[in-house]
């Protein structure tokens, strides 16, 4: 008989042990620390979207481009005796394919003006440059800054950060687009090219 209630003790002991253990609370984080968790993730996702956010053509720089300077002597819109004078003659005068000739600084007859790679529109004494090639040697000058075929996408950010962001935003880092005046509606714009991480070109864009 004794050992009959011994069982019974051992066994009620056991069945109470394992209740207690099952109806312990798990523990859950407290709604504060939920709180902040998430509010963490949606910053974290916020600041992401504002670096790809689209910046208003009107905050891009703006690149005077008849006034910057070739080797800080001609503007790159000058006249044909100031330009042989500092530069030389043309490598080649080549007729427009009148046919396929779209976006164009002259709507009368002109020709193609060639100098060391680059390409003007000449149409009488009138030298308009649409393509100037960073050659060795050769330089840009704009608003006191130089650019040459040194000048890397860094140094240029420097410089144009809001046109060069809206170019990462694109995925692109071998062309930025530089307004041409602080007129918002100017159709004309400024093309900065680079290859290998180095400017190789600007370009005058007209659209047709």
């Amino acid at each position: 008989m004794h050992r009959v209630f011994l069982s019974l003790l051992i066994v009620c002991a056991t069945a109470c042990h394992n209740n207690t253990a099952d109806d312990e609370p798990t523990a859950v984080p407290a709604p504060s620390e939920l709180a902040i968790t998430s509010l963490e993730k949606v910053e974290d996702e916020d600041s992401v979207l504002e670096a790809h956010e689209d910046i208003d053509w009107k905050e891009i720089e703006v690149f005077q481009f008849s006034k910057a300077l070739i080797d800080n002597k001609v503007p790159l819109h000058t006249t044909l005796p100031r330009f042989t004078a500092a530069l030389g003659e043309a490598d080649s005068l080549v007729e427009p394919n009148w046919e396929y000739l779209c976006g164009t600084q002259f709507e009368d007859n002109f020709q193609y003006f060639y100098k060391d790679g680059s390409r003007f529109e000449l149409y009488k004494d009138t030298l308009y440059c649409s393509e100037y090639k960073l050659t060795p040697g050769h330089t840009v000058v704009h608003a006191g800054v130089t650019f040459s075929s040194n000048t890397t996408w860094a140094d240029v950010k420097k410089h144009f950060p809001r046109a060069v962001q809206q170019a990462e935003n694109g995925g692109y880092t071998d062309m930025i687009t530089l307004r041409d005046a602080d007129v918002e509606d100017n159709d004309s714009s400024v093309r900065f090219y680079f290859e290998n991480g180095k400017l190789v070109r600007i370009v005058y864009f007209v659209p047709c």
